[in-house]
């Protein structure tokens, strides 16, 4: 269960810090704001492929058992 809680997360905040990161590029000039967003956008994907991969290991251990 606790993977799926990790991908909803990573989906919400990378669509989130996407479209703000987005937004703030359109503007002239880079600064730590832009910084901040991109940073939202990497622990973004960190928590999508995080929770794949423990989604991945409970599969495996479920399909071990069923042997």
């Amino acid at each position: 269960m606790k993977h799926h809680l990790m991908i909803a997360l990573g989906l919400l905040m990378a669509a989130v810090f996407s479209y703000r990161l987005a937004n703030a590029l359109l503007a002239p000039g880079l600064g730590v704001s832009e910084l901040y967003l991109a940073g939202g956008v990497v622990i973004a994907a960190a928590l999508i492929f995080g929770g794949l991969k423990e989604r991945r290991h409970v599969r495996n251990q479920d399909s071990n058992q069923e042997r």
